[in-house]
């Protein structure tokens, strides 16, 4: 019989011995003796594999120094290594590495790294909230006396770049402007840092207009370098929307005309077009140059920029079709960032006015996600209002649009630029609601666009696919569109371009609200003062807009606000209204504008009343009783 692997006990004690003998004795009897057998592995090995397993699933490391996992193998337990003492003493590791740090920041400062400790250890005076200011000028004067004359090296560095930014916060006007004189020289420098820059901001926030002024003019001839830089782009934005002068805005686009003005200015060129006024030869040339700079820029997507969007504008109007086309489809995807700007929102109409079919889908696309946002911009809204203008395609255009200017009504409805918006889709190109400036733009840009479809019957489409919604959102709560002045122009609009039942059920619910004779309004939000609703300005001339509309509602077919009011009369209506001089006003308008039957009812409401409207000295129930 062939002899069996034994296995190696692991228990020192003398029972183990005996029991691991005994198995074996077992084993042997009952295993036959054949060599291709596969030999059983003993149960005592199988019993402290599956204690290994289970000790690993527990997390516990298989070294000799876990004393549970020693227990359980009952190995020895070891002692710790003077390297685990070694990791474990932090204190003493942490000293080491800030003394290898500063070594580093001594070989790096060499002279000045005294000066700098020192200086931090000031700067930290400095900004405490709870330091007086007498202390605070005694420490930001020794601070100063300390770094005079090394600023323009300590602005590009990250730690002492904040105790400067502590100094243009905190110091007086003589000593900030003592700090520009080291710091203006070298403004394009720290436009270039991504620490020197906030020292900029600090010199634009706290410096006087004169250091202001010297800074952007440090930046006159680096206009295209600091635009198509990513860390300087948003700090040549912020001065030139914030601080530049009209003159400044215009020296600095002219860079982007070619690098002819990258030292000497023109001071009669303030658009692309005065370039080659007099000289037509130069044409070809300035565009070239002006477009290979608004490559660069959009080569970087840094196009939120007021700058580049003024030169987009300029250049958009001047260049050649083919290349406008080119630009247009790189444009396209960026129109969101490029309407934020008066002259941007010029460019982003000319995209729209000049694109085809397919990239006025493209701008659709992506309007989609920031479309109420940008409705509710001063300057994006003449986006959205020139896709409504302009676009054929009407379908697409209330499926990804109009549907979701719609959703947002209300939102829309108390801004005043989303307001606008919301009034193009019931009342477009109405120059009581809008400038006439801007209708004059859209006319002209409508003409030169390719769109093929006749502008009254794209507006009738538009209306068809939002009025009923409006109309619907007017019978839910009328109170709230009569709740300001600004509301109830649109409230006007809306039941002025409505129809059939739902314009009826809207004018119901407006009745409904007026007649109320507890409705008020608040006619001063910061006072939080009441007026009754009748009384109010804004609200009588809008009621007596919609009276004399009844006028062309009879002539059309339509349910009158005249008819609706005069059905919802009441006693208490009629007496609380006669003792208003504005509530007899809305009544002899509501006689004037509506046929004889309307004009019958309201003389019979009135009569009971007579010796009551008789008694009152207004002006309006003196008219309201000639009328009767």
């Amino acid at each position: 019989m062939a002899k069996m692997r034994k296995t190696p006990a692991r228990n020192t004690n003398d029972e183990a011995i005996n029991k691991k003998n005994k198995l074996e004795k077992r084993q042997s009897t009952e295993t036959p003796n054949n060599d291709e057998t596969p030999q059983k592995k003993p149960k005592k090995a199988l019993a402290e594999g599956d204690a290994r397993k289970k000790f690993s699933k527990t997390g516990l490391k298989g070294d000799s120094t876990n004393p549970k996992l020693a227990k359980a193998k009952k190995l020895p337990v070891k002692a710790k290594t003077p390297q685990t003492e070694k990791v474990e003493d932090w204190n003493k590791f942490k000293k080491e590495k800030k003394e290898l740090r500063m070594k580093r920041i001594k070989a790096r400062t060499k002279d000045n790294f005294d000066r700098i400790q020192e200086a931090k250890k000031m700067g930290e005076k400095v900004r405490l909230k709870t330091l007086k200011e007498d202390d605070r000028n005694k420490v930001i004067n020794q601070l100063h006396g300390l770094l005079k004359g090394h600023y323009a090296k300590f602005v590009l560095a990250h730690d002492t770049a904040r105790i400067v930014q502590w100094l243009l916060k905190y110091s007086s006007k003589i000593l900030v402007h003592q700090i520009s004189l080291e710091l203006v020289p070298v403004t394009v420098s720290m436009l270039q840092s991504k620490y020197g820059i906030y020292c900029v901001k600090r010199l634009l926030k706290y410096g006087e207009d004169d250091i202001r002024v010297q800074v952007i003019d440090q930046m006159k001839g680096h206009a295209v370098k600091l635009a198509t830089h990513s860390v300087s782009a948003p700090v040549l934005e912020f001065a030139y929307s914030t601080y530049a002068t009209p003159l400044q805005k215009h020296l600095l686009i002219q860079e982007f005309y070619g690098d002819l003005y990258k030292n000497s200015k023109d001071l009669k060129v303030k658009h692309i077009k005065d370039v080659y006024k007099d000289n037509e030869n130069m044409k070809m040339a300035t565009l070239g140059a002006c477009k290979s700079n608004i490559k660069k820029v959009l080569n970087k997507s840094l196009l939120d920029s007021g700058l580049v969007q003024s030169v987009l504008s300029q250049y958009l109007q001047e260049c050649s079709e083919s290349d406008r086309a080119e630009l247009i489809t790189e444009l396209a995807p960026h129109i969101v960032v490029i309407s934020n700007s008066k002259d941007g929102s010029k460019a982003a109409m000319e995209c729209i006015w000049h694109g085809t079919n397919k990239e006025k889908k493209v701008i659709m696309k992506f309007l989609k996600e920031h479309l109420i946002e940008l409705s509710k911009h001063e300057f994006g809204y003449r986006t959205i209002i020139t896709l409504l203008d302009s676009v054929d395609d009407t379908v697409l255009l209330h499926k990804i649009i109009i549907s979701e200017l719609l959703t947002s009504a209300k939102d829309l409805a108390v801004s005043e630029w989303g307001r606008k918006v919301l009034l193009w889709l019931v009342a477009p190109g109405e120059s009581t609601v809008f400038h006439p400036n801007l209708i004059k733009e859209l006319e002209a840009g409508r003409e030169k666009s390719n769109s093929k479809k006749s502008p009254d019957i794209r507006r009738q489409e538009i209306l068809s696919y939002s009025i009923n919604t409006l109309l619907s959102l007017v019978t839910e709560d009328a109170g709230f569109w009569l709740s300001t002045g600004s509301l109830a122009i649109e409230l006007v609009a809306i039941l002025k371009a409505g129809s059939g039942n739902n314009l009826k059920e809207a004018l119901e619910k407006v009745v409904e609200t007026i007649t109320d004779t507890e409705w008020k309004i608040k006619e001063n939000a910061e006072r939080d003062s009441d007026i009754l609703g009748i009384e109010h300005p804004a609200i009588h001339m809008t009621l007596k807009k919609l009276a004399q509309h009844d006028k062309v509602a009879l002539e059309q077919g339509k349910a009158t606000f005249g008819a609706c009011l005069v059905e919802a009369l009441t006693d208490k209506v009629v007496k609380h209204w006669i003792q208003i001089n504005r509530g007899c006003f809305v009544l002899v308008t509501v006689f004037e504008n509506n046929d004889e039957s309307v004009q019958q009812i309201l003389k019979d409401k009135l009569k009971p009343h007579l010796k009551l409207l008789k008694s009152q000295g207004t002006s309006g129930s003196k008219i309201l009783l000639k009328k009767m």
